[in-house]
């Protein structure tokens, strides 16, 4: 099983190819690429945030899903979230088995911005976890 921290890691990773494939948008290769990549950004982390709040999460790619599951662990999460879920999710299967597939930049800038509200969460979850572990160690030390 892996940590929130190997799920941050990992979504940093697919940010990162987003971000180079821009380079090369328009052409359907670069725009199929970050459109899959932000899918996965996004899923990873969630499911690095419902790890640290105590759930093992499900094994799927449907960002609709695991949204549900975040809110009900009392997750802050980006409201425009719900607004794109569906369409994240499509992107994660379609571009990997569709040549064509239906891309907004508008909703993949909001979908970025959701990213980086998402990863910037699950930093301070994990570094408040950190901290608290750094905490009760030194407690635990002989004096």
């Amino acid at each position: 099983m892996q940590n929130s921290n190997d799920y941050l890691i990992l979504a940093e990773r697919d940010f990162k190819i987003c971000i180079l494939s821009e380079k090369e948008f328009p052409a359907d290769y670069a725009v199929s690429a970050a459109a899959y990549h932000i899918q996965q950004a996004i899923e990873k982390s969630l499911k690095g945030l419902i790890l640290i709040y105590g759930e093992t999460p499900e094994f799927t790619h449907n960002i609709a899903k695991l949204r549900v599951c975040s809110e009900r662990l009392g997750i802050k999460i980006p409201e425009e979230l719900e607004d794109i879920s569906d369409m994240l999710t499509a992107w994660e299967s379609t571009t990997r088995y569709d040549p064509f597939i239906d891309f907004s930049e508008k909703k993949y800038s909001k979908a970025k911005k959701i990213y980086t509200e998402l990863s910037e969460l699950l930093r301070q979850e994990i570094a408040s976890v950190q901290n608290i572990e750094a905490d009760e160690a030194e407690e635990c030390e002989p004096t």
